[in-house]
């Protein structure tokens, strides 16, 4: 009889172990290409350099394109007098969540220092936060072909 249980006992084991799942549970990646990914929200607010007083030559605003990765939406509004760039508007900053937000907003104010001064949109990415700087960039770059175009 103590053979018979036992028998039982260790067949019984043995199907749950065999039963037993040993890789960790999936989880949903809210980016992943494969799943619903959350529409960007725009900020309640615009981020801006003053626009540029108007002066003889006359102030000029060029738009760039909307700018997208799994984790953010960008575009940026360069305002030129003359040939010179003199302000911009960052007019949609949005992220995925808390986090890819406090980046864009740590990253922001730095990128658009750095392409004031430079007066263009080739300055380096800010670090931890290199896809925001990317297609920030090319927003403005964006924006600055074509105020090119337009002369």
């Amino acid at each position: 009889m103590r053979a018979l249980t036992a028998l039982i006992v260790t067949v019984a084991v043995v199907v749950l172990l065999a039963r037993f799942e040993t890789e960790p549970p999936r989880t949903f990646n809210p980016n992943s290409a494969l799943g619903p990914v959350k529409t960007p929200r725009a900020l309640a607010k615009q981020i801006a350099t003053p626009p540029p007083r108007r002066s003889g030559e006359g102030t000029r605003s060029f738009l760039g394109p909307a700018m997208t990765t799994p984790f953010s939406a960008i575009q940026v509004r360069a305002f030129f007098t003359g040939r010179k760039l003199t302000g911009i508007e960052t007019v949609l900053l949005s992220g995925d969540g808390p986090h890819t937000e406090a980046l864009n907003a740590r990253a922001e104010p730095i990128l658009r220092e750095s392409a004031l001064e430079a007066g263009d949109a080739d300055v380096d990415v800010v670090s931890g936060a290199t896809s925001t700087s990317e297609i920030w960039l090319d927003s403005l770059q964006g924006a600055i072909d074509k105020a090119r175009r337009r002369g």
